[in-house]
């Protein structure tokens, strides 16, 4: 920093990641490190085509801040998620919810509707794209049960809008058409 100390400027925005769950000199540091190991060829050789990271940030229904990240960058400190797997990209998803229904929506560019492989239980949505380049995973559980039988499914230009209503049911998933 060369010699000096943090201004005023960052403080203000640093209180302002702080109070919204952030950490953004961790962030920081996971990004240089990630481009560091890319210059030196020292990144995992296992992720193939871009590389995505990303990361959205909304306040949820109950008020409080929802902090979401997305992408195929590895990671090394800020810890291992469960909703991904190797080679795959994450795509960038919303989730919304209001008392009746879960509404989810997923970017996923350069898709075609048929590549598409999504299941609906009770617990969780995964979806799985494995087509050439394009390469997709996502799973999420719900907070809620969901009724499998009320999935609607509607793909328009790379984009997947799903809407589920909550429901406690104990079937088993199924697989979903997409309109």
């Amino acid at each position: 920093m060369n010699g000096r100390r943090e201004d005023d400027w960052d403080d203000i925005f640093n209180d302002m990641y702080d109070e919204f769950g952030l950490d953004m000199r961790k962030i920081n540091k996971e990004m240089a490190r990630f481009w560091e190991s890319i210059m030196k060829g020292d990144i995992n050789s296992k992720i193939v085509g871009p590389y995505v990271y990303g990361f959205s940030y909304k306040i949820g229904p109950d008020g409080k801040p929802v902090f979401q990240e997305f992408g195929n960058v590895p990671r090394t400190g800020i810890g291992t998620r469960k909703d991904t797997q190797e080679g795959f990209r994450e795509p960038l998803t919303d989730i919304n919810e209001d008392k009746e229904n879960v509404y989810i929506t997923y970017e996923l560019p350069g898709v075609e509707k048929n590549d598409i492989n999504l299941v609906v239980n009770e617990n969780n949505i995964e979806l799985k794209v494995d087509k050439g380049t394009r390469k997709y995973y996502k799973n999420i559980e719900f907070n809620t049960g969901v009724d499998i039988d009320t999935v609607i499914a509607k793909f328009t230009n790379g984009i997947l809008d799903i809407t589920i209503k909550k429901l406690n049911s104990k079937n088993g998933g199924r697989a979903v058409k997409i309109d």
